[in-house]
């Protein structure tokens, strides 16, 4: 490339720069957003905005000379926020594309086409001081004890998914126990935990909707919660029949976590899974 090349090429590129401003401005575009909402009287939108995480991302130019570009806007919402977008969508998405298409219009070389919207989840740091912790006391083998797979759940789920799940695990020669959770018993959390360490060398909380309407005491659930997020502890969760969203009103701290899902996978695949997981079998 010959030096005049070198120098239209270096000119078209420093000249294009100032153009996208989209990205930098995205606080500034939220904040005026807002300003609509708050000229309409909407509290809903004021509050949903406000509480939003906004990522936007570059989809592409429009042209060869890059003059017009396009990105898609995310937004990810607090779980009542997304449960009234989600029964509301129809209505609120067209409106909401519009609106930001009101406050961006300066910016005639760039534009969003597209709002999505998803679950504002927190992420759990302390799982790398739980990790930390067990290799500071690991006492090594576990292969010792009585049973392989320890499995809570509601009362409700013991004739469907569990069921399905000891058929599956027996076939494989895994031992299994099981303990149901009931919500008239407060310490039914705490006993059940107790009795995995003793007994088994990996644990399983099935949370369905069975699970979601007994009223467990926050202070157990937060126990049993920990044991899911502490990779140390050989613990995780399957979701039967549930959503995130679900989940995530049920309890946000577990929505937190990944969970094999009978929403997309059979019991047997989970199973599977389950064992590969647990370097079980």
């Amino acid at each position: 490339m010959n030096s005049i090349e070198t120098k239209a090429s270096h000119k078209e590129i420093i000249e294009f720069i100032p153009y996208k401003t989209l990205a930098m401005d995205l606080e500034s575009i939220l904040a005026n957003l807002t300003g609509m909402y708050v000229n309409r009287n909407d509290a809903d939108m004021v509050e949903l905005i406000t509480l939003c995480q906004a990522e936007l991302f570059p989809i592409g130019s429009l042209d060869a000379k890059a003059e017009r570009y396009e990105y898609v806007l995310k937004l990810a919402v607090p779980v009542k926020f997304h449960n009234h977008l989600r029964d509301n969508i129809g209505k609120i998405q067209p409106q909401l594309r519009a609106d930001i298409a009101t406050v961006t219009a300066p910016y005639i070389h760039e534009f969003i086409s597209e709002v999505f919207i998803v679950i504002k989840i927190e992420q759990d740091p302390g799982w790398r001081d739980a990790a930390l912790e067990w290799v500071a006391g690991s006492t090594g083998d576990d292969t010792k004890k009585e049973f392989d797979i320890f499995i809570c759940h509601a009362p409700q789920d013991e004739s469907e998914i569990v069921n399905e799940m000891k058929t599956v695990l027996a076939r494989k020669n895994i031992r299994v126990t099981t303990k149901v959770l009931s919500s008239a018993k407060g310490k039914d959390i705490h006993r059940a935990l107790t009795e995995f360490e003793k007994t088994s060398r990996f644990g399983v909380f099935v949370v369905s909707q069975s699970v979601t309407k007994q009223q467990f005491q926050q202070e157990a659930l937060d126990r049993l919660t920990k044991y899911i997020l502490n990779p140390g502890k050989k613990f995780c969760q399957i979701w039967d029949k549930i959503s995130r969203t679900d989940v995530a009103n049920f309890s946000p701290a577990l929505a937190r976590s990944l969970a094999f899902s009978t929403e997309r996978m059979t019991v047997e695949e989970i199973c599977g899974l389950l064992l590969k997981v647990s370097n079980i079998g």
